[in-house]
This record gives structure tokens, sequence and C-alpha cells, in this order.
């Protein structure tokens, strides 16, 4: 159950959060490297040596690759939430179609039972970030998922059909199993170490940039805070990207395909 997994801090904390938090501390390191540049030419006779430039280069370069590699990740797993719900929506959409396979009482109770189960899984796609009406909503479902199957198995049991348990059965293990990836696919985000890594690169990229401002005519800090809010803003795309229940980018479209099964009920 949902309840049961305990998500690091970083990834339960609201990216805007985590960025506004990234891009101060990228203002202090800019500051901080500028003064003691400025402190180390003052005292010494500094000479920039030329492989210095190569280490510099070294330290961006290593912050764009795994800037972009976060960036690769968190994509990745946003897609594969998206597939995970449509492939769910399209076995539960047959599941529920099959349900008319059965004479008309046990057509009636099994119906009933896949609206509330629907529902069950509407409300838990759009909790958001609430994990009390996620659990409520994952107690609901274990409860009609239950009641489906029992349905199900008592009616093979008592009418050996090959036709209509050969077709449920299979539908009903296929529905539930495609729920199972889906929130599997919402718990699997980007580690932790690899975004706390991306941080400290970012800060020290910053630290940098202030550092080889010095002697090398007035510093633009138009320019550095604009570099700061660049990567602060990409970052936290990437990181929004990784968070489905909660910030600007979500899965919306996805939603609609399990919540629009529930016109398959209006005759109910």
């Amino acid at each position: 159950m949902y309840h049961n997994v305990k998500l690091p801090f970083l990834l339960e904390t609201d990216a805007w959060v985590l960025i506004s938090i990234l891009f101060v501390l990228m203002i202090i390191s800019i500051r901080l490297g500028a003064y003691l540049g400025k402190h180390r030419r003052l005292k010494t006779e500094f000479q920039d040596n030329p492989a210095n430039a190569t280490i510099y280069g070294s330290i961006f370069g290593l912050s764009a690759f795994l800037l972009a590699f976060c960036f690769s990740m968190s994509s990745t797993r946003y897609e594969n939430r998206h597939q995970a719900i449509i492939t769910e929506a399209n076995a539960l959409g047959t599941a529920i179609l099959r349900a008319d396979l059965y004479p008309e009482a046990d057509r009636i109770i099994m119906r009933k039972h896949f609206k509330n189960y629907l529902q069950a899984r509407i409300d838990y796609i759009t909790a958001g970030p609430d994990i009390k009406k996620i659990i409520a909503a994952e107690g609901a479902q274990a409860i009609h998922q239950a009641l489906l199957w029992e349905h199900a198995v008592g009616f093979s049991k008592r009418n050996p059909s090959v036709i209509i348990s050969g077709q449920m059965l299979p539908g009903l293990n296929e529905t539930f199993d495609m729920a199972e990836a889906t929130r599997n696919s919402e718990l699997i985000r980007v580690p932790e170490t690899v975004v706390v890594m991306l941080f400290i690169l970012s800060v020290i990229a910053a630290f940098f940039v202030g550092y080889l401002s010095i002697g090398k005519g007035l510093f633009d800090w138009l320019t550095g805070v604009g570099f700061c809010l660049l990567s602060s803003l990409v970052i936290f795309v990437t990181l929004d990207l990784d968070r489905p229940r909660r910030g600007l980018i979500q899965m919306k479209a996805s939603w609609y395909s399990i919540t629009s099964l529930m016109n398959m009920f209006e005759d109910q």
C-alpha cells in the first residue's frame, strides 16, 4: 500500500521550494567565489595557469552532463507513468465490456462492482499529494477488487462456462496488474543521490562563475543572476516532471483515459 512507502525528503518536497533554495545558494556561491578570488589576487601575484581552463571547463561540462542525465531520467519516468495509466484504462474498459457476457442478474452485480472499483481508481489518481485521500482510495479499491474477483470466481464454479469465465478472469487479472503497475510507476523516481549531486555541482559551478570574474573587468551581475535563474528553471522542470502528484506538470490528459470510463455507466 502507498502508506507503507516512505519517500526521501527531497522527493517529497515541492520542486519550487527546492529550486528557491538552490537559487539563493547559487547567488551566495557567486558572491563567495568573487570574494575569495579578489582576496587571493590582492595578497598574491596571481597568474592564471592555462591548465586551469581545462579544469573549469570540466566542472561546467560535468554539471551540464548530469543535468541532461537527470532530465532524461525524469522525462522517461513521466512517459512510463503516462503509458501505465493508458494501458490500465484500456484493460479496465475491456473488462467492463466483458461483464455484458454474464446473465442479466450477474451482469448487474458485476457492473455495480466495476463502477465502484472505477470510482476508487479515479479517487486515487486525482487525490493529489493528500496522503489521507490516497490511502482511503486504496482501501476502497482493495474492497471492490476483492468483490469483483469473488463474484467472477463464484460464477465460474457455479457455471463452468469456458467463454464467460475464460474471458472475464484473465481480464480482471490484467486490470488489477495494470493498477499495480500504475502505482509502481508513480513511486519510481530519480534517485535522491543524483538530485543531491546535481545541486552540489550547480552550486560549485556558480562559485567558479564568481571566482573567474575577478581580474577580468567589472562583473555583470545581471548575467550572473540570469545564469542562476536559468539553471534553476531547467532543474525545476526536471524535478517537476518527477513529481506527478504536485507541481505545474500534471498528467490530466492521461487521467482522462480513466475518468472517461465512467461514461460506460450512464445507464445506471
